[in-house]
């Protein structure tokens, strides 16, 4: 297993906070960390009264680094004068695996950091644990200076992927992965709970997943709240990580009379933290997405799988999971949630041909009994492109609406990345909305976006990073922020500041690119299933390639042409029950 640590070198933070609000101006939205100062990973949570919470790891002046707090209000106002720094003892790695930040239901912060303060003998790199702060609104350290060890004196030579949940009697479940001094190959699974006034009530040893024999790793667990003062822990088990899910009591028994293996391998060496996402359910259990290539022919599909609060699958379609489109394409980036308003399941994902090239947005609603109720291609958000899309996350919306956000990259390659998100009706889904909530004159590198759930009903936040203008010969991170109101209109509310949404159409038959260098993509828009025929001649006439002749279904298909012919101008033909349609294409 790749150990995912970084040595950082040390660099002094002074930063003084001023304050600020959204910007309605997609291309100049809310700088919230200063430009000149270092930021290795963000994590942004909303509390119950709307102020958002930013969580910086950053670099410390004597080793590693340490988590720094700043809260926003709702209009975008920064209500710390200087980030907030839970703690400075020595620390030699960070890892981007895990949560540091997690928010109660008073508006807390939960912030855990990774140290050496427990290694006796603690060199210029020591062993090391977790500690656990609390945070109020106010800055106060509720838990003290020193905050809670998680694992009394013990240390690791890594500890990572941090998860952390609240139960209903107030009190904190944190779990976590480590491995062995004697053998650094060997991965266990931590567990603690910890009353809201900091007291310590489990003993991780016997609360710990681990193999005796060394033999078997348990890695990267996740938890979700069950309800009635209970939790269920998703983790990844042995060298092709099997998930299994267990239900855990309060006292950190087992709930259930045996785990639940959700998924029986598939992904080897990959971790499964890149490839995952899991949410509550909305009633005690949780969902699963992901993408496999489990029949080993180089097209991963989309699925999905639910846990019920009873250990039980809720549904199953092959050997593990639903599988939620049948398009042929590759999907990648599976990102899930769960709508009570609709009581289903949603994803999304993108979808691509075998080398990437060509892309599209996909997404997919799911009932409970897991029937597919956006048909078996599912919807498509963005049509196939010569772009590449990510960052995605599904969240509520109003009335019967759910969002959907990503980031979609024009250049190709690095610059001209901008956000996006699209709403959709999910009893029309011809009705929807989108929004290009970054876009503006300054080109720029931007990732990482992230989102909040809706905010009182009126609005999201997203979180991104600005890599500096393309044409800028000194390019700086800048970590940004924005307030996306239901309506579309970015910033505090005004009624001058309107963004138009726009409807997705489709044409019958067209090249997604008139100018072709290696391959073609075209989309053709079936009104039923019928004949047809692809066919690509030159200019004097003659047949050169036959991409596609028999029964096409009827919805929006894509037909892909490798053009390997001389360059030159060539006749796209399409032939249906509709008609004949043609287009030019010039070949590289």
């Amino acid at each position: 297993m790749k150990r995912m640590l970084l040595i950082l070198v040390a660099s002094v933070l002074s930063y003084t906070a001023s304050l600020g609000q959204w910007n309605s101006d997609p291309a100049t939205n809310l700088v919230v960390w200063p430009e000149d100062e270092s930021y290795y990973n963000t994590q942004m949570l909303v509390a119950p009264n709307g102020n958002i919470w930013l969580a910086a790891a950053r670099p410390l002046t004597n080793l590693g680094v340490t988590i720094s707090l700043q809260l926003i209000d709702s209009t975008g106002n920064l209500l710390f004068e200087e980030p907030l720094t839970v703690s400075e003892y020595k620390a030699r790695t960070w890892v981007s695996v895990g949560d540091f930040l997690y928010v109660d239901s008073d508006g807390n912060a939960i912030i855990t950091v990774t140290d050496c303060r427990n290694d006796p003998e603690a060199g210029e790199y020591g062993y090391e644990s977790y500690t656990a702060y609390k945070v109020s609104q106010k800055g106060e350290l509720l838990w003290g200076k020193e905050g809670v060890s998680l694992d009394g004196e013990n240390t690791y030579d890594l500890v990572a992927a941090m998860r952390i949940t609240q139960i209903a009697d107030g009190s904190y479940i944190f779990a976590w992965m480590h491995n062995h001094k004697e053998n650094t190959n060997m991965m266990s699974i931590k567990m603690q709970r910890v009353s809201a006034d900091g007291e310590i009530l489990w003993n991780p040893e016997e609360t710990c997943l681990h193999d005796p024999a060394g033999k078997i790793a348990y890695m990267y667990p996740y938890i979700v709240d069950a309800g009635k003062n209970q939790v269920i822990l998703l983790w990844a088990q042995g060298s092709n990580q099997d998930i299994y899910a267990r239900k855990i009591d309060f006292d950190g028994t087992s709930v259930w009379s045996e785990d639940t293996r959700i998924y029986r391998s598939g992904w080897g060496s990959i971790p499964i933290w890149t490839l995952i996402d899991v949410k509550p359910s909305g009633d005690g259990g949780l969902i699963m997405s992901w993408n496999d290539d489990r029949f080993l022919t180089n097209i991963e599909s989309a699925y999905l799988t639910y846990v019920k609060p009873n250990g039980e699958i809720g549904f199953m379609a092959g050997e593990d999971g639903q599988k939620l489109g049948y398009s042929g394409w590759r999907a990648l980036s599976v990102r899930c949630n769960y709508d009570p308003k609709s009581d289903s399941f949603y994803a999304m994902w993108y979808e691509c041909n075998s080398g990437q090239s060509w892309n599209r947005v996909v997404a997919q609603r799911v009932s409970k009994d897991g029937e597919l109720l956006w048909g078996e291609e599912g919807l498509e958000l963005k049509p196939m492109e010569l772009t590449n899309y990510g960052y995605f996350s599904v969240q509520n919306g109003i009335d019967d609406e759910i969002a959907f956000f990503y980031m979609r990259n024009y250049a190709g390659s690095f610059g001209d990345v901008e956000a996006f998100v699209t709403t959709v009706n999910v009893n029309d889904t011809t009705a929807r909305r989108e929004s290009e909530f970054t876009k503006g004159t300054r080109v720029s590198e931007k990732a990482g976006l992230t989102t909040t759930p809706m905010i009182d009903g009126k609005f999201w936040v997203a979180k991104w990073t600005d890599g500096g203008r393309v044409e800028d010969e000194v390019k700086v991170d800048r970590l940004m922020m924005q307030r996306i109101n239901n309506d579309f209109t970015l910033g505090n509310p005004n009624g001058d500041n309107a963004v138009e949404g726009v409807k997705a159409e489709a044409n019958n038959f067209v090249a997604l690119a008139t100018l072709v260098d290696g391959e073609a993509m075209f989309a053709v828009d079936m009104p039923q299933t019928g004949a047809a025929t692809l066919a690509i001649y030159n200019v004097n006439g003659a047949l050169v390639a036959t991409p596609f002749d028999g029964e096409l279904a009827a919805g929006k298909r894509y037909i892909e042409w490798n053009a390997n012919v001389p360059a030159g101008i060539y006749v796209a033909t399409f032939t249906s029950a509709q008609g004949v349609q043609t287009v030019k294409l010039l070949v590289k």
